[in-house]
């Protein structure tokens, strides 16, 4: 990602955080209730995590396919190699935890290949965090197609109308899943047009306004929060350590998203009575965070990365692979 959009980095690493700390409950769940002590803002709205996902997506997809060089069998040679090993790879070792290790879904193998595919399904995927990756390889498609021929704006209308539908017509469940999501995406490709003329706005601004819009608003209007998160943190540029580890934890943010319910989940079926003293919950649930985030970046560097990698070699033209050589 560009230098001066490295802030979008920090965007993941702190919606994947929020995310993983919203499901660590998983940890504790074995204690008695409310023996524990979660961050109440994070408890209560760390989901929300996966719309900002959603909302930085619009941003970045319409980033690359508004590109001169945007080529529609590169892109998607690309977001293959950016989207499925890892899930194929965490979808494997989730099948292996429940169902030889723990009580899983009641699906079916089939169900399970299916759900690699990140088609529709009626209900989670078998891997259920899967959920939020059918809605991304969507709206990928939906922009693959149709911002190269019609245009950015053509998009947002496609986006709306769908959204709109949701609202007025009885649709599969799978559908509403999809359109009720829309707004986030539409928001973070406005984001994406206003950005060149947002720098003026800096940092501090549209952070206050997105997080006071986010405490006033009803949950119907937080792709307005979300835009104004998202211009403050595209204009962004960390300058400090902790900032640095942030950006790192954001290219790792795809590993934590999907790695973080395994340590949950290998926890949660491994803490069998006589459970641990009562103080010992929090410091489980940071310990397994800090396992999450480890084994995150060593799959972003050791696998993750290089995929990506490899799905770029593939998609460059031969011509241009021949001269690399």
């Amino acid at each position: 990602m560009s230098q001066k959009l490295v802030g979008l980095q920090v965007g993941r690493a702190l919606a994947a955080l929020s995310v993983a700390y919203f499901h660590s409950w998983h940890v504790t769940m074995q204690f008695p209730p409310d023996t524990a002590y979660p961050i109440p803002l994070l408890r209560d709205y760390g989901e929300l995590g996966v719309h900002f996902f959603f909302t930085i997506s619009g941003f970045v997809i319409c980033m690359v396919v508004t590109s001169p060089r945007f080529a529609i069998s590169s892109f998607v040679t690309q977001r293959f190699f950016r989207i499925w090993p890892l899930w194929i790879g965490t979808s494997i070792v989730y099948l292996y935890l429940t169902r030889y290790l723990g009580r899983g879904p009641n699906q079916t193998i089939g169900a399970f290949f299916y759900s690699l595919t990140l088609l529709p399904t009626e209900g989670n995927p078998f891997y259920d965090v899967g959920w939020s990756l059918q809605h991304e390889v969507a709206f990928y498609l939906a922009a693959a197609l149709i911002v190269p021929r019609l245009g950015t704006y053509a998009l947002i209308a496609f986006l709306s109308l769908c959204a709109m539908a949701d609202h007025t017509l009885s649709l599969p469940w799978y559908l509403h899943q999809y359109f009720s999501f829309y707004p986030y995406f539409v928001a973070g490709i406005l984001a994406f047009l206003v950005h060149p003329r947002a720098g003026r706005a800096g940092v501090v601004a549209p952070l206050v306004a997105g997080f006071m819009l986010l405490w006033l608003l009803p949950r119907p209007f937080y792709p307005l929060p979300m835009f104004c998160l998202l211009i403050g943190l595209a204009n962004f540029k960390p300058r400090t350590v902790f900032g640095e580890v942030l950006v790192a934890l954001g290219d790792a943010s795809y590993s934590i998203y999907l790695i973080h319910v395994l340590v949950f989940y290998y926890v949660y079926i491994h803490l069998r009575p006589p459970l641990p003293p009562l103080w010992s919950q929090e410091p489980m649930r940071y310990g397994a965070l800090i396992v999450v985030c480890f084994l995150a970046l060593a799959s972003w560097r050791f696998f993750e990365r290089p995929m990506i990698l490899f799905g770029h070699r593939l998609s460059k033209p031969r011509n241009q692979q021949s001269r690399a050589a």
